[in-house]
């Protein structure tokens, strides 16, 4: 097996981890608007110069696609879920579950799925004023792994097996792989890593220049050119922009940490905008959504997975029975009404329905105390002392709850569980750590369960799916199912060779059922991204990779 260092799988986790900052799109139109909305957008007076304030937790350091600590200090996640606001991608994902073209005209995949033609629009110019050809296209592609060095594979298998990028004539590039990959084309899809910038950006040796700290070099609608203060970032509109207009000429995004002070400046007219479920609390959804020159908008679909997450090696949690017992004793219409005030659904399943390959019959474990009590008796776990703990061979069942520090909402979660354990002789402790105190108890094994999210967005399902082989995962606790189940590993590995569909579909049926008939998680609720602004807006288009901020989306009154 490979060893990942701590570093490289606090990076992958992090994104895994990361309640998302709200949503983004690089939909051909930039947005999905009505045509008579977009009229009006093009039809505003010169005159008018909108500038609308946003709120956001950490601050910005770099404004480049990709991401790692080697570039950024943040405490955040820099730009990151911003991106689209600058930068297109070749494809997108549509609402219709099809692939269409952003900067790609047309494209072709030859008959053994290692190459991929694209043709690309004419016309397009990034913020700096330059042409868009293959060459920034290919550029771009090629200095992905060199860019996430060490993290490589922490977005996805795709930039692992990137063999080259081809430079065909101005407007044609070719993608060559290592190996047939059926998720190539919605890896494509994701701005970070894969947004297109401006190839005289990277150096000789295609590593990001320093000039991704002052300005941003894409063809999106936005761009920075280097106006902050520290504590206030600023944004204006590229000219050189080949879509729609956007209404919002201008934008601010403003460090403010805490949440509650957010809403207060979102009332006080300090910002108008705030997004993403890490910023929005369901009380403060509720309070906005009910307050008189404010909405709150919830997104219809679902972003992320909330699940429970085993260490399969522990002596309590591998065994298969504890791990039903205890799914079946935690109510999840409680917790979506109690804890997240009924704006996320329960999780039946490991991933939503919604999500490629994901409609799949599987098990469902049902809320019923009793059952669970019976299962545990009927496998010989006892309270042979009086004290409430069950016990079988001498081992109680009792075990670290891990989790991390940060959301008063997974306090109320892992309380919740901790209690519904307990009626069924298992008593679980909660242990809240620091995020990188807790990649280090996961490490070490030193816990018994945990909560855990999936990546979200476009993510959803393959990295996930990806990280469950062993050999070459950066996610520490779905890891632990190829570990527990080689066999799934082994079908893991064929998936990512493989550009055969109805074999693809085939892998997801085998993977999805045994993680559901083992119990091997628990699914908790699935999340939809949130939004709450002032009446400056008129509405907000959730796109469908919801993980990133796009201003461009903004509909004004």
């Amino acid at each position: 097996m490979k060893t990942k260092t701590m570093a490289t799988i606090l990076l992958a986790a992090s994104m895994a981890l990361s309640l998302t900052a709200c949503a983004g799109t690089t939909d051909t139109d930039q947005t999905k608007e009505s045509s008579e909305n977009i009229e009006t957008r093009n039809n505003k007076k010169e005159t008018e110069n909108v500038h609308l304030n946003l709120a956001e937790s950490w601050t910005f350091e770099y404004f480049y696609t990709i991401i790692t600590p080697e570039v950024s200090s943040s405490t955040g996640y820099d730009i990151t879920y911003y991106l689209t606001n600058f930068y297109d991608t070749l494809v997108e994902y549509t609402e219709e579950g099809e692939i269409s073209g952003v900067l790609a005209e047309d494209w072709k995949v030859s008959e053994d799925g290692k190459t991929y033609t694209f043709n690309l629009k004419k016309g397009i110019k990034f913020s700096d004023g330059s042409d868009l050809t293959a060459e920034d296209v290919a550029k771009s592609i090629l200095a992905v792994p060199v860019n996430l060095g060490q993290y490589n594979g922490s977005y996805g298998k795709l930039s692992t097996i990137i063999e080259d990028a081809v430079v065909i004539d101005d407007y044609t590039v070719e993608l060559h792989l290592k190996q047939p990959y059926y998720n190539t084309l919605r890896e494509l899809c994701l701005t970070n890593p894969y947004g297109i910038v401006s190839s005289e950006q990277f150096d000789d040796e295609l590593k990001a220049k320093e000039s991704f700290r002052t300005a941003t070099y894409g063809t999106g609608p936005y761009m920075y050119e280097g106006s902050n203060d520290g504590q206030t970032w600023d944004f204006v509109r590229n000219p050189n922009y080949w879509g729609n207009t956007p209404q919002v000429d201008s934008f601010s995004i403003k460090y403010i940490a805490d949440n509650d002070a957010k809403i207060l400046a979102l009332k006080n007219g300090e910002i108008d905008y705030i997004s993403g479920i890490k910023n929005i609390s369901a009380e403060s959804f509720e309070e906005m959504s009910q307050t008189e020159g404010f909405s709150a908008k919830s997104d219809e679909n679902s972003l992320q997975s909330y699940y429970v997450g085993y260490n399969l090696s522990n002596q309590i949690f591998g065994d298969e029975v504890v791990r039903e017992a205890l799914s079946a004793s935690i109510d999840k219409e409680a917790i979506t009404e109690s804890i997240y005030g009924g704006l996320y659904d329960k999780a039946d399943t490991f991933f939503s329905a919604e999500l490629p390959y994901c409609d799949v019959e599987q098990e469902i474990v049902s809320f019923d105390i009793e059952a669970a009590n019976e299962l545990l008796d009927a496998a010989g776990y006892k309270d042979n002392d009086g004290d409430g703990i069950r016990e079988k061979d001498g081992n109680k069942l009792s075990a670290a709850f891990l989790y991390q520090t940060g959301s008063a909402s997974d306090d109320d979660l892992v309380v919740y569980i901790c209690d519904q354990a307990e009626k069924i002789g298992i008593e679980l402790t909660p242990q809240s750590a620091q995020m990188m105190d807790w990649y280090a108890l996961v490490q070490s094994g030193d816990y018994g369960l945990t909560i855990f999210k999936t990546q979200g967005g476009y993510y959803d399902p393959a990295s996930v799916i990806t990280n469950i082989n062993p050999e070459t995962s950066m996610d520490p606790i779905v890891m632990q199912i190829g570990i527990s189940q080689p066999e799934i590993a082994q079908l893991v590995a064929e998936l990512d060779s493989s550009a055969d569909e109805a074999r693809v579909q085939e892998i997801y049926n085998t993977v999805l059922t045994t993680i559901a008939e083992q119990n091997l998680t628990t699914p908790l609720v699935y999340t939809h991204q949130l939004a709450v602004y002032n009446d400056k807006i008129a509405d907000y288009t959730f796109p469908i990779d919801a993980n990133y901020t796009s201003v461009q989306n903004i509909i004004l009154n």
